[in-house]
């Protein structure tokens, strides 16, 4: 296996000039960017090859035992005509005879964190001379993009000296660019994105001097046009942001198919604010078929993520195959202020090869156990911090299968159809065994968000307000925190719950736990749970089915009626004790 152990990376300017960038390391280099590593020779051991004497410079990379690649970035990237392609012009020399080979990869987006291979180039070193020349490299079907330089088996330090890059006429042609969507907010105003109601943060169209007007630190001019009289969108949230505060800008739905070229996300954005890096940027990829599911896009490796502040900056990604419509999502960790501006949003084709959508989590989450694809929802039993051995699994039964029907649920909750998330202990089961634990699938949490679901329990061999079995429902993002609690023996039939979640954006699941302080016989079970923005239609309540009500009527009638006879009694008493 080959080891890198130099990487060099090397930005070009938008310019038709036969040369875009050029070190001779005589001054100070301000086209290309390395690494601690490299480091210009003040004393020469050899000719340099710019004077071809000794008073000249060139730099040398010393450091062999790297055995992982050193990425050296800059900001400036390369636009090239449909007939134009790079040359790289360098001159190497090595302490001792033999060769050197390099990988030449395209990077887009100033993260550099979507790249395509290039090249693949090598030639012969000499110990008592300058080699190399000019390469041209043969077809780019990016336009625009960073190119990477990465050295490969490098045993021996590794002069360079007179490193330029040019645009060259190429004799193969691109193919022109498909284009799906186009947006700059100036001669695009783009009225098809619309911010998600129900959030914390609204998106809004703006002109660059007036965003100044409300806060200094936004940006004074947009990206488009580059003047203050361009226009953005962004979140103007300095003033009001809130622990767990998230917006959400949707775009329309797209289908791309396995028979399409793919296709790459390019936006600018800019941070601006106190503290940027307390809150997150990102893209998701939202289902058409499914809008609970979404897919990150954007940032392609998000963990420990570096935002660019206080400039606009280049955000690329390559997009999935399927349908779907684009979330530009922004949250707030913490109260403090820092928000976003995007600019110049385009959906366009791109040399990337494209894999399926395959979500990893949902906007919200529901669930009534009727399926027939899948009627657990994702829901799954948990074992964290437990021993399988102690923990009861919960299954999807109706009130026709269960193993106890004294205690029921005799009847659905009704408010679906006819099963439930079931948990049980019969006589039999084990006095180990006094735990149930489950989770829901992933959700995209936030401070807005409400949960609601019914659950019914029943017991025996209990005392009196004895609270023997208790259930607790956790999220645990931010932190772990408990949504809702409640110790009883009899729940009386089924009942509904409807509670907000912790104030927290978080990407996190929800956890059901069932415990009793004593084992014994005990059934609950869980229905229609829903996850979701608070005040949405998933949440609203509605009048339950005849099912639902004539449980919850015979319980509220079995009291009514010992109501009335504890009532006749006390009256036949007074009277007996009246004729006495």
């Amino acid at each position: 296996m080959v080891t890198i152990i130099g990487l060099l990376v090397i930005s070009l300017i938008s310019t038709l000039s036969s040369e875009a960038f050029y070190c001779d390391f005589e001054k100070s280099c301000e086209d290309f960017v390395f690494d601690s590593h490299w480091m210009v020779q003040k004393v020469s051991s050899h000719i340099d090859h710019t004077y071809q004497n000794l008073s000249g410079h060139y730099i040398t990379y010393t450091n062999t035992s790297v055995s992982q690649p050193l990425t050296i970035i800059r900001s400036q990237s390369i636009e090239l005509g449909p007939n134009e392609t790079i040359c790289i012009t360098h001159w190497m020399w090595s302490i001792k005879d033999g060769a050197v080979d390099f990988d030449i990869n395209y990077a887009q987006g100033d993260d550099l964190q979507s790249q395509s291979p290039g090249a693949h180039i090598g030639f012969p070193l000499s110990d008592s001379d300058w080699s190399g020349g000019t390469i041209g490299i043969p077809y780019i079907l990016s336009d625009h993009f960073y190119l990477l330089l990465k050295f490969n088996s490098m045993t021996s330090p590794l002069d360079i000296d007179d490193l330029s890059l040019s645009i060259c006429p190429s004799s193969q042609s691109r193919p022109p660019t498909t284009i799906v969507f186009d947006c700059d907010f100036d001669k695009t105003l783009c009225p098809e994105l619309k911010s998600l109601s129900n959030y914390s943060y609204t998106w809004s169209t703006i002109e660059a001097q007036q965003a100044q007007n409300y806060t200094s630190t936004a940006p004074s001019i947009d990206y488009s046009i580059g003047n203050k009289t361009g226009h953005y969108i962004w979140l103007n949230n300095l003033d009001s942001l809130q622990f767990g505060g998230v917006g959400n800008l949707q775009t329309p739905i797209f289908r791309f198919k396995q028979s399409d070229p793919g296709f790459c996300l390019n936006f600018q954005y800019y941070g601006f604010g106190a503290s940027v890096q307390l809150n997150k940027l990102a893209v998701f990829a939202l289902s058409e078929e499914n809008e609970m599911s979404v897919q990150q896009v954007w940032p392609v490796n998000p963990i420990n993520y570096i935002y660019t502040n206080n400039r606009w900056s280049w955000a690329f990604a390559p997009l999935l195959l399927g349908n779907f419509s684009l979330l530009f999502h922004m949250d707030s960790q913490y109260e403090v202020g820092g928000s976003f501006a995007i600019d110049s949003i385009s959906i366009r084709s791109c040399d990337y090869s494209s894999k399926w959508f395959s979500p990893t989590s949902r906007l919200k989450f529901t669930c009534d156990f009727d399926s027939s694809s899948d009627p657990s929802c994702g829901i799954q039993n948990d074992y964290t911090d437990l021993s399988p051995q102690s923990v009861i699994n919960t299954t999807i039964q109706s009130p026709n299968t269960i193993s106890d029907l004294e205690l029921g649920p005799r009847q659905a909750s009704g408010w679906s159809g006819s099963r439930f998330f079931y948990w049980s202990r019969s006589d039999n089961t084990s006095t180990n065994l006094t735990t149930g634990y489950f989770k829901t699938p992933l959700i995209e949490t936030n401070r807005d968000m409400c949960i609601r679901f019914s659950y019914f329990l029943n017991s025996t061999d209990v005392q009196p307000n004895q609270k023997n079995t208790k259930i607790d429902i956790a999220a645990n993002g931010c932190a772990v925190s408990t949504v809702w609690s409640n110790e009883l023996d009899d729940s009386f039939g089924w009942q509904l719950v409807q509670q907000r979640l912790p104030n927290c954006a978080s990407t996190e699941s929800i956890y059901f736990r069932i415990t009793q302080k004593r084992p014994t016989r005990v059934a609950v079970a869980f229905d229609d749970i829903s996850i979701a923005q608070c005040g949405t239609d998933v949440l609203t309540t509605t009048t339950p089915s005849s099912s639902t009500t004539d449980v919850n009527k015979s319980s509220s009638n079995y009291i009514n009626i010992i109501l009335l006879i504890t009532i006749l009694l006390l009256i036949l008493n007074m009277h007996f004790e009246y004729y006495n």
